[in-house]
């Protein structure tokens, strides 16, 4: 376990020790994707590993495939508190019979194979099965053997799991097949192609060939065009490395019905500089993005968000716009919490589906602000109460809870709300009610703005309003800047949008008393501020 530690240690790894049923684990950011939510465990007892990003990334495997990887040579295995590594013990072959009856050839022949192929494969007889010996470096390691009459596949017991022709190709890349015909078919057109020794499912020749294999620059994977050859591919690609494998789709079953066809070396040339590469989908050139940036030049009113409920507000920062954070903050008493009730009211206006946490205040108190401020009346009768929950309700969600709620729990509601109802709109009053372990409290309220960033305004093209509270200053009167909002720096750094509100401690003369000023604002750049009157008893902002 100790060498455990110090193997991440030393790729500069941070990771936290969780205790879970099958033992004590590593959790970390994937090395091998753009996570960033520690989705990768590695168990301390064995070095066995998986990033838990199933769609993106799902890598998974042993601490020797980890190592393998890495790039790590001559890796090892972990044990305990030791690394050991005992290659497996394979057999070689005792004979192969290269002499092939008229039946035999004729039968190769047929597949569309010429003569010089059969005669450098080496392919022999035995029976009425066709023999395929795998060599390596010149020495014989496994024999396939195919009924000619049956189609039915065996290998010599114990023999080394290794790659069919290898020792023919040369260059700065190869070509991995499924089937030797394959590999024989494209080494007919020039190619240096290799096949794999049993179905894509087994892996075990990645191990014996790994050495090999790292003197290509580039990988072409040509499995049969069907479901089934594709479908593992991408667990070989992993363990091989994205950036240098390609996928080649056939016009045919495979190549050998190719060649048996009208396939020749122009055709699979062609072929070959089409393949497709396992780039990251986030991996883009700037060039794709051509049309986008001339919609944004012909239409400029898409970079305009929904209108917010005061004019001089719009003025500055044009809207809440999809996919974008924006903080709220302000010391206790500014009108916060009234200010984002009023924000709501327009959203419901715009008939917008949304969702509240309002954790500082319980629901139906935070419910009958709202209808004081829609209603414009402090004490409403039944009749008008009734009609304007109805109407809120029609659109508007709220969390029952009153008090802390974990990170977690709070995302996982609204990403239901989302899927769900169609949510567009979250709103989260206050993050000091947000409940972290505070192990590390800014790294926990980095990640967590980061979640919301990722999982509400990016996946869910949302709009997420955060109300923080700014650190304690010397006086309540103080005027508070975005460098004040309490815990890590990060949440203004990535939010898109800074609000501040504030309220002046003693009235000033020719001063508006409310204010609420733009400190960040990362599409357009334009910061401002915005006066208000506030009326006590409906709870509403207007702007003067």
């Amino acid at each position: 376990m100790a060498d455990l530690r110090k193997f991440m240690s030393e790729r500069g790894w941070a990771w936290k020790e969780v205790q879970r049923s099958s033992g004590l684990i590593a959790v970390l950011n994937c090395p091998f994707c753009s996570d960033t939510e520690k989705k990768f465990a590695v168990k301390l007892d064995d070095g066995c590993f998986k990033c838990n990003h199933a769609n993106r990334c799902g890598v998974s495997g042993s601490f020797w495939d980890l190592q393998k990887m890495l790039g790590i040579q001559n890796p090892q295995r972990a044990d305990g508190y030791k690394f050991i590594h005992t290659p497996p013990k394979y057999e070689r072959p005792k004979a192969h019979a290269e002499n092939l009856s008229s039946r035999a050839m004729e039968y190769l022949k047929g597949r569309g194979l010429w003569g010089a192929v059969i005669h450098q494969f080496k392919i022999g007889q035995t029976g009425d099965e066709i023999m395929f010996p795998y060599f390596k470096n010149g020495e014989l390691v496994n024999i396939k053997y195919r009924g000619i009459t049956e189609k039915k596949f065996r290998q010599e017991k114990n023999a080394e799991p290794s790659l069919f022709g290898r020792d023919f190709c040369t260059g700065d890349y190869v070509i991995l097949c499924e089937g030797e015909f394959d590999a024989m078919s494209l080494s007919q057109l020039g190619e240096p192609a290799v096949s794999i020794p049993s179905g894509a499912k087994d892996t075990r020749w990645i191990e014996t060939e790994w050495d090999f294999l790292q003197k290509f620059q580039k990988i072409y994977l040509c499995f049969d065009n069907d479901a089934a050859g594709q479908e593992n591919i991408f667990e070989i690609v992993k363990r091989l490395g994205k950036w240098r494998c390609y996928n080649i789709l056939l016009p045919y079953k495979d190549a050998n019905e190719g060649i048996q066809k009208d396939l020749d070396d122009v055709k699979f040339k062609a072929i070959l500089e089409s393949a497709t590469s396992y780039d990251p989908e986030i991996l883009k050139n700037a060039a794709q993005f051509t049309n986008d940036v001339l919609e944004l030049f012909k239409h400029p009113e898409t970079l305009y968000g929904l209108s917010t409920p005061w004019k001089q507000l719009n003025d500055i920062i044009r809207g809440w716009r999809d996919g974008e954070l924006t903080v709220i903050s302000g010391r206790n008493g500014s009108g916060k919490t009234t200010w984002i009730n009023q924000v709501i009211d327009g959203l419901l206006e715009k008939k917008q589906p949304t969702i509240i946490a309002s954790l500082e205040i319980p629901p139906k108190r935070y419910l009958r602000w709202m209808v004081m401020q829609k209603l414009n009346n402090h004490c409403p009768d039944d009749k008008e109460v009734v009609d304007t929950m109805k109407w809120i309700g029609e659109n508007l969600y709220i969390l029952d809870v009153y008090g802390d709620i974990a990170p977690n729990e709070l995302i996982d509601a609204f990403d239901f709300a989302a899927r769900k109802y169609g949510v567009k709109k979250f709103i989260i009053d206050s993050m000091i009610k947000i409940q972290f372990p505070e192990t590390d409290p800014n790294k926990e309220a980095k990640q967590f703005v980061n979640s919301l960033i990722d999982r509400l305004c990016k996946y869910h093209q949302g709009h997420t309003f955060l109300v923080c509270h700014p650190r304690k200053g010397d006086r309540d009167s103080d005027e508070p800047d975005k460098v004040d909002i309490q815990g890590s720096g990060n949440i203004t750094n990535l939010a898109d949008n800074v609000i501040i509100i504030w309220r002046r401690a003693v009235k000033e003369q020719g001063k508006a008393d409310n204010v609420a000023f733009v400190k960040k604002n990362r599409e357009w750049g334009t910061e401002g501020h915005v006066n208000y009157e506030f009326n006590e008893a409906t709870k509403k902002f207007t702007e003067c």
